[in-house]
């Protein structure tokens, strides 16, 4: 059963919540910490201006009391996407479900869904490996091809690098040329006097000037990729106008990691903690000024020398993009897929 809720329903806020929490398949652009930076960005973004938002909670025909999902959405142009995906920055979309949620409950979800939205077609973005959903998907794939016209696509490669409690397992499990190369990029800042030191920010990040020179450094990297050659607006929109870095300037689970050279930024990634032990970094940039430095790869190699001295995390997704340094700093692939559903 499909219940529709407002989005400042008290309700929805504590069954959202709790069923958050106790999921670890899902990456926290689906949390309602990171949601909530998403509606109030709407404000500012014309492009929602015409969009419908819907929060429906699916109850279990034999147990109405107990919520087994949130499915948040919106629609635009006879299509329907998952709420945020026009405007959130996330590398990872999903809907909110319990982790005991079963097969039939999620296909009566879905014929409930598509009695609300005839004739329309459910575009679901950013659907990950790990996630429910997307385990759903392929074990189901032939029945609901029959039942909705199913396509699947694959939508991008990430990358996640998943380290041990100690370092020297961690750096012998490089391959010969990484480390060496590794070695050469600590050797080059000691013999060139070059300081370094890894910054680590937990927490709402409140340093605005920090903020504003690594969104400086990450409009550049931009730019260079598109062969941009003004930065001013492409700036302003990243540091003041981002749902991703709301969320960063008032989230308890942020994370930024910055690598400094000769007391500036070199290189830094942002992101948030996951339920299962990972940090997830939507935001991963270096000063090409640097480059020589590779500060990329001395930035991760210290990173986990802090969470491996100083918490039980021992996972770094670096989300989208199989850019080399990554798969050199022990990287593996993860994919994130899309499905379409013709109702």
């Amino acid at each position: 059963m499909l219940v529709q809720y407002k989005w400042e329903a008290p309700e929805l806020d504590k069954i959202w919540k709790g069923l958050y929490q106790e999921n670890s398949y899902i990456f926290p652009y689906s949390s309602r910490e990171y949601n909530e930076n998403i509606f109030k960005y709407k404000k500012v973004k014309p492009t929602t201006l015409f969009q419908k938002d819907y929060f429906f909670v699916y109850y279990d025909n034999s147990d109405e009391t107990t919520p087994l999902m949130i499915i948040p959405v919106y629609v635009k142009k006879q299509c329907v996407y998952i709420f945020g995906e026009n405007i959130s920055g996330a590398g990872n979309l999903d809907f909110i479900y319990s982790r005991y949620i079963t097969d039939e409950q999620l296909f009566s979800a879905f014929k409930e869904l598509g009695q609300y939205f005839k004739g329309m077609e459910l575009k679901l973005y950013k659907i990950n490996q790990r996630s429910r959903l997307y385990k759903f998907f392929e074990n189901n794939y032939n029945t609901l091809s029959k039942l909705y016209d199913l396509k699947k696509e694959m939508d991008r490669v990430c990358v996640k690098i998943i380290f041990p409690d100690e370092y020297e397992p961690y750096f012998q499990g490089l391959s010969r040329n990484s480390r060496s190369n590794l070695h050469k990029a600590y050797n080059k800042a000691k013999k060139t006097d070059a300081e370094m030191h890894l910054d680590v920010i937990h927490g709402p990040f409140k340093n605005k000037k920090l903020l504003s020179d690594l969104m400086r450094i990450y409009t550049k990297r931009e730019s260079e990729r598109k062969h941009r050659k003004r930065d001013f607006f492409p700036f302003i929109k990243h540091r003041y106008f981002s749902a991703l870095i709301w969320a960063m300037e008032n989230m308890d689970s942020h994370y930024t990691f910055c690598l400094f050279l000769q007391h500036r930024p070199a290189a830094f990634m942002s992101g948030f903690l996951t339920n299962f032990n990972e940090i997830v970094f939507p935001i991963v940039a270096m000063d090409s000024a640097f480059s020589h430095y590779a500060p990329g790869k001395v930035m991760i190699s210290e990173s986990i020398k802090y969470l491996q001295k100083n918490s039980q995390i021992r996972g770094l997704d670096l989300s989208r993009g199989d850019e080399r340094y990554k798969l050199e700093m022990g990287g593996e692939k993860h994919y994130n897929y899309r499905f379409f559903l013709q109702y």
